[in-house]
């Protein structure tokens, strides 16, 4: 499903409106609206789409604050692991030596998606206990 398909299941209207001060997006649950800055590039807006998606689907009041930063946190973390691709990634990683921009580049997100996902394979829990035999 796309994001703007996604969107509107979640009776979620998206606009796109030029944002000044470094702001690339935000969603406002009471109005179920999520605003994209117009004066982005195409897979900059897809990846505040798909951020801002999230806040909406917990119905995120904002980013302030102990529980906004939660919130804050959570969605960015949702939204790098739905726009990368484990096996994409891990060969972008080889190829282009961890490199963070080269690696968004090739996956065709923003730099900040790759450091979050890269924030998930950090914190991920890790199987415990022996490897199985492989023969």
């Amino acid at each position: 499903m796309d994001f703007l398909t996604e969107a509107m299941a979640l009776g979620v209207r998206v606009e796109e409106r030029p944002l000044g001060d470094d702001l690339c997006g935000f969603y406002y649950d009471a109005a179920r609206i999520v605003i994209v800055d117009e004066n982005m590039l195409d897979f900059q807006k897809r990846c505040t789409l798909c951020h801002e998606l999230a806040h909406a689907r917990f119905h995120d009041v904002g980013c302030g604050g102990v529980a906004g930063s939660k919130a804050e946190r959570r969605a960015r973390r949702q939204a790098a692991l739905r726009l990368i691709d484990q096996t994409e990634y891990a060969s972008a990683e080889n190829l282009y030596d961890g490199d963070s921009y080269l690696m968004a580049c090739e996956l065709d997100v923003t730099v900040q998606v790759i450091e979050d996902y890269r924030g998930w394979l950090r914190d991920r829990p890790q199987p415990t206990g022996p490897m199985p035999c492989v023969s």
